[in-house]
């Protein structure tokens, strides 16, 4: 349809024309006010994203240990059972280590090669030559010594080369050593995987010694970068094992962990002054036996594990009684396995030491309780509430479509069949749409509580996020707005997007481990927006900006004027989602563009045209490479994934990664064929409901909201649009539909309860022209 002038028809030109200019100042002052909210996110210095900025190199005579202990975890770490690193968690740096690689599960070599890459990388997936990927460890091979001179070679180096090639990651196993040795620092590795760690691009280890139960001073201070292998703990029973099994398992990590725990000590005692020390439990498992077929992997589930430090930081000042924490997470208490190529590069003196890797240095970030049992019992409720991401995330969100599902499936057989008590049912349907609607953000507004610190962590959680849910419903079907068929969808949808908005822009800590949010197993991100919480907040902010923009409409405002609101909440929706301070979502712009871009022509009463679409992708692109160069533009170590993706466009790897995200993408497709089929379809139906001449009830919304058709075309090209941008892939429009559809369905329910509207002129339903 063509732009509708702004004015009623009929009117005394002058009164319309006084409408307009107040109407442009209005507007005018309030994109100042929004620029003038957004520009410190945009100019918002590296030092005011993460403080302190890592240096691009340190004093070559610093000195750094770093023990390995795969499966170390801090439920491990008692007072009893391992004292000395109980004492070291109270006066010492201490956080959680996610060490997720290239499997959900990572095994000891793992671990000890993504150390050497600075990048997730794998051990050789199909050991026994089966054509199927293991399901088990096997132990770091044994260096031999070298027939062409000093030090070791690691066995079977080319094949851990290839390996790495046959996924996306773009690891270079051997970078560590390779980087050490241009800098001319020496390093000593003692046991197999400290072998493999500080191993080069050859294989070769120039100084090695086998583990011996025994580290001396003088091994310690034998070069300034020592890496050793302690070994590990034994892998907890396998699931459904039987009570004394998993007693028995019990009693052997315990042992194993106290004699750890001695060694430790030992170290402690015998390390050189002035040096670093570093314990890091880098992988899931230790090495396990070959399961038989119809048996369960010996492989326990991912999990986080324990990372201690003390001494002299690489970047100036000591460790002290502070959470662990690196530029690769900005998340105190956490820090990656990825983290620690560049850390120990930073101790040697390596200019740049981020180069290449994907992690950062460690550092501290702000004090910890300082008392052992407190440290530890925090992150133990942390490692708690990864466990339950880890077996809840997902039921969550199947319950949540489910019982719409169930409830909207009922109340159309109930409708069909003309019950007397059509009103009651429509109420119904509308207040559970409505709370199915406000369960996301309240699984988000539950991390207010901490649900982690107490006994019962899966009572208080699901208890928070039920009360929540019912309140913010209560709230929004309760209030003025009630009357207006897009008010208790707007109200829920501007409370979670404001909610996010305010999260992502003060660190994401509501979306910390929670249900819907961001997780340190998955390790996907650790701040800004994930893909999950991005689809929420993108379908939140169409509904808000739509419902705004009715309500601007309905109090006779200029269409003008509802388009320039609409506007605004896009710009603050996309810089919210893009700015590297804030969302840091690389995709996150490329999808919501387009989707504002419909909302907008709606509100403007304009046509639709693939040219203005095409226009609207442009626009995102371009926006996208700003962010991306400014973001670039900072130090290597305070870039996120804008400036690192800039980084790899200059490098030539742009294209790697793209295909990587698109293959992850694509990959969605085969673990949840569920969704690869049922949200195409939903797709489907949705577009065969809202067309011009389709179900009476949507064609009643559109006469109260008359913006519904608008949002709903927005919705779904961002949903498509996420889907190809975004590594989760399906689960993008998934989530997007799981709020959009019940935020759309409690308006078609409301609108069914009322009497029927006025006639209006055709022009203004604002219906979408062929």
């Amino acid at each position: 349809m063509d732009v509708e002038r702004a004015g009623r028809t009929g009117s005394h030109p002058g009164p319309a024309r006084r409408r307009m200019r107040v109407g442009r100042i209005r507007l005018a002052a309030l994109l100042a006010g929004v620029l003038a909210v957004l520009a410190p996110l945009l100019a918002a210095s590296p030092a005011a994203a993460e403080t302190p900025a890592p240096t691009t190199g340190s004093d070559p005579q610093q000195r750094v240990v770093l023990l390995g202990v795969a499966g170390l975890s801090w439920p491990d770490i008692t007072a009893e059972g391992m004292p000395t690193l109980h004492a070291m968690a109270g006066s010492e740096a201490a956080g959680s280590l996610t060490v997720r690689t290239v499997s959900a599960r990572t095994c000891v070599v793992d671990g000890w090669l993504s150390v050497s890459s600075g990048r997730r990388s794998t051990d050789l997936m199909d050991t026994d030559g089966d054509g199927e990927n293991d399901r088990f460890c096997r132990q770091a091979p044994e260096p031999a010594a070298a027939q062409d001179g000093p030090g070791a070679v690691v066995p079977g180096w080319e094949l851990l080369q290839q390996q790495q090639d046959d996924n996306a990651y773009n690891a270079e196993i051997g970078l560590l050593g390779d980087r050490l040795a241009e800098a001319g620092v020496c390093a000593t590795a003692v046991g197999a995987g400290a072998a493999l760690a500080l191993a080069d691009s050859t294989g070769r280890v120039p100084a090695y010694h086998p583990y011996s139960g025994e580290l001396g001073a003088g091994l310690l201070s034998e070069c300034p970068i020592t890496v050793v292998d302690l070994g590990g703990l034994p892998n907890p029973a396998p699931r459904g094992s039987d009570e004394a099994t998993v007693q028995a398992a019990l009693d052997s990590r315990a042992q194993a962990a106290a004699g750890i725990d001695l060694l430790v000590e030992r170290v402690i005692d015998q390390v050189p002054p002035d040096t670093a020390l570093l314990i890091a439990g880098l992988a899931d498992s230790v090495a396990t036996p070959v399961p038989l077929p119809d048996e369960p992997t010996p492989v326990p589930p991912a999990g986080l594990r324990a990372a201690l430090a003390s001494g002299p930081v690489a970047e100036g000042g000591s460790f002290g009684p502070n959470w662990l924490t690196s530029s690769s997470t900005l998340w105190p208490g956490l820090v990656q396995l990825t983290d620690i190529a560049p850390t120990l590069l930073a101790y040697a003196g390596v200019e740049n030491p981020a180069q290449d890797v994907v992690g950062r240095p460690w550092r501290p970030a702000g004090a910890h309780p300082g008392n052992a049992e407190a440290t530890v019992s925090e992150l133990n409720g942390v490692d708690r509430a990864a466990a339950i991401y880890r077996d809840q995330s997902g039921p969550f969100f199947q319950i949540l479509g489910g019982i719409q599902l169930l409830v909207f499936a009922l109340a159309v057989l109930a409708l069909r069949r003309r019950v007397s008590a059509r009103p009651l049912v429509l109420r119904i349907v509308q207040a559970v749409a409505v709370l199915a609607a406000a369960a996301p953000v309240a699984s988000y507004l539950a991390n207010i509580t901490r649900w982690w610190r107490y006994d019962e962590p899966n009572t208080v959680l699901w208890t928070s996020i039920v009360l929540i849910s019912i309140a913010l419903a209560a709230i929004a079907l309760a209030g003025p707005w009630r009357r207006r068929v897009y008010g208790p969808p707007g109200v829920v949808a501007g409370v979670t997007a404001t909610v996010l908005a305010v999260d992502v822009a003060s660190g994401s800590s509501l979306q910390q481990s929670s249900l819907l949010g961001l997780s340190p197993l998955v390790a996907g991100r650790f701040y800004g927006f994930g893909n999950i919480p991005f689809a929420i907040f993108v379908v939140a902010s169409l509904v808000a900006a739509a419902a705004l923009g009715q309500w601007l409409l309905d109090t006779g405002r200029s269409r003008r004027f509802a388009a320039g609101a609409v506007t605004v909440v896009g710009m603050i929706a996309v810089v919210i989602d893009g700015a590297p301070q804030a969302g840091a979502d690389v995709g996150g712009i490329l999808a919501a563009i387009p989707g504002f871009a419909v909302l907008v022509l709606g509100a403007y009463g304009a046509r639709v045209t693939l040219s203005k679409l095409l226009l609207a992708g442009l626009g995102a692109t371009v926006l996208f490479g700003l962010f991306a160069f400014l973001d670039w533009l900072r130090p290597a170590g305070s870039r996120t994934h804008f400036g690192s993706f800039f980084a790899d466009v200059l490098s030539g790897d742009a294209l790697t990664v793209i295909l990587r995200k698109a293959e992850a993408s694509l990959g969605t497709l085969e673990r949840w064929p569920i969704y690869g089929w049922l949200v195409p379809l939903a797709f489907l139906v949705i577009l065969w409901l809202v067309r011009p001449d389709g179900e009476n009830a949507v064609s009643r919304t559109v006469q109260y909201w008359s913006l519904f058709r608008y949002l709903v075309w927005a919705a779904l090209l961002t949903g498509a649009a996420g889907f190809a941008a975004n590594d989760s892939g399906i689960i993008v429009p998934a989530l997007l539909l799981t709020v959009g559809v019940p935020l759309g369905v409690a308006a078609v329910a409301a609108a069914q309860r009322l009497a029927p509207v006025p006639a209006r002129d055709e022009s203004e339903l604002l219906t979408p022209s062929s």
